[in-house]
């Protein structure tokens, strides 16, 4: 992962204006950036907590007009890079400071990148708690299997930092989930579902002993 870290270092610029998703790799780049010369911003507060803690500013989000790119993670990819972000829960924070990337780069070992994502992923959707039992029966009505996330460390369901619940909704592939998706994401009371599509820009991939670097232009 080593050569990961390297190339996404040559991504950013002096200058630049950045944002980093959550997880352990993201963690690894900010501790190898020189941070006196970029601005940073993180959707995610475990990404802001570190930062905190090694003494680098973070932006708020309503200052940002743009990103010149956006590092995160996903749990699983598909050969158009589009991409299912499911476990960490934040995806809707995190769809908003995509929106504002040039370049949103998903760093990745390359197991997770698949002709097809991968169904033993969830599709993850943060609902209103008044609209979770619509939505559970609607998941059941399109063939699936859905469930509210329950918290490990305390009784009752995870919450999002919007103070929101998580259903996370299991189908046998994901061969529809264009369209599952955009009925699910329709109902009144989902704000938002961990299916990123055509928000992709890059692909960083890791091996064993290099990272393959995949662009959305080189697709076409």
């Amino acid at each position: 992962m080593e050569k990961l870290i390297e190339t996404a270092l040559t991504m950013i610029k002096p200058g630049m204006t950045v944002s980093f998703g959550g997880g352990r790799t993201v963690g690894r780049l900010i501790r190898a950036l020189d941070v006196s010369k970029i601005h940073v911003a993180s959707p995610s507060e475990q990404t802001r907590k570190l930062c905190q803690k090694l003494g680098i500013p973070v932006m708020p989000l309503e200052q940002v007009t743009k990103f010149d790119v956006a590092f995160d993670g996903c749990d699983s990819l598909d050969q158009n890079l589009n991409v299912l972000k499911s476990n960490g829960g934040i995806h809707t924070l995190e769809r908003l400071y995509a929106n504002l990337a040039e370049r949103y780069i998903i760093m990745a070992p390359q197991e997770r990148f698949t002709a097809q994502l991968n169904p033993q992923v969830q599709l993850t959707l943060e609902v209103l708690e008044e609209a979770i039992p619509q939505v559970l029966s609607m998941v059941k009505q399109l063939g699936g299997v859905a469930e509210v996330r329950q918290s490990q460390d305390m009784a009752g369901m995870v919450r999002t930092p919007n103070g929101n619940g998580l259903i996370d909704c299991h189908f046998d592939n994901w061969s529809e989930i264009d369209s599952i998706n955009n009925v699910l994401s329709a109902l009144a009371g989902v704000l938002g579902t961990s299916y990123f599509k055509d928000v992709v820009t890059d692909a960083l991939l890791a091996t064993d002993e290099n990272v393959k670097h995949i662009r959305k232009e080189d697709l076409k």
